[in-house]
């Protein structure tokens, strides 16, 4: 039994492995640290949902080279864009670096291995998954803000063409109507800009200045 100081903090793992006798062994190695654990038979149709059910940090694949097919279907669909994926395999090939490379496998371990080794590398999976869950937030936040920068151009050309404005005060007129209609810059721009594309083709040309 490991110290209190070797025990880990929480980390929800999915063991999934091509024998109920593995699964149940890897789990109560598992459990043994202080992870949250649920064991699946990859041969189970029902594996698959279950795993997404659960929401683990960590999958945990445990096969063998007769069901590397199998296990390489499953974890595509169950570790994309969630939970970081452990392969543990009972031999090194090269059958078993490609299924790890395909299943997109964070880290590819070997049997035997000691508890510890077990246990080190579901916790560098879960922090692993955890660095690209909030590298991804951030690129989409990043998209996010190229994107709206982009619309707010748009709906400042408009005003600046309809009503010759120059850009600063056509940015202080979205922000006054977005002030005045309580919501967002951006949806502010976004009406501008349909608003404009609903108008025929002479009346976009249309005189009149908005107060700057």
């Amino acid at each position: 039994m490991p110290s209190s100081q070797a025990r880990s903090q929480s980390i929800r793992v999915a063991v999934v492995a091509d024998t109920t006798g593995a699964a149940g062994q890897i789990a109560r190695s598992l459990r043994s640290y202080g992870c949250s654990v649920r064991a699946f038979s990859l041969v189970t149709g029902s594996a698959y949902d279950r795993v997404r059910e659960l929401r683990p940090a960590v999958v945990l694949l445990r096969t063998s080279t007769r069901s590397f097919s199998l296990a390489s279907a499953f974890a595509r669909v169950a570790a994309n864009g969630g939970p970081g994926l452990v392969l543990l395999t009972p031999a090194c090939s090269h059958q078993a670096a490609k299924l790890a490379l395909d299943a997109g496998a964070l880290i590819h371990i070997v049997e035997p291995l000691p508890a510890e080794a077990l246990i080190a590398a579901v916790r560098l999976a879960a922090a692993r998954a955890r660095d690209f869950r909030q590298l991804g937030r951030q690129l989409t936040e990043v998209r996010e803000s190229t994107e709206n920068r982009k619309v707010l151009s748009r709906a400042k050309a408009v005003l600046m063409r309809r009503f010759a404005l120059s850009e600063e005060e056509a940015h202080r007129a979205l922000q006054r109507e977005s002030r005045n209609r309580n919501r967002k810059l951006i949806e502010t721009a976004w009406h501008v800009i349909r608003a404009d594309a609903r108008l025929p083709k002479h009346s976009r040309e249309a005189d009149g200045v908005p107060t700057a």
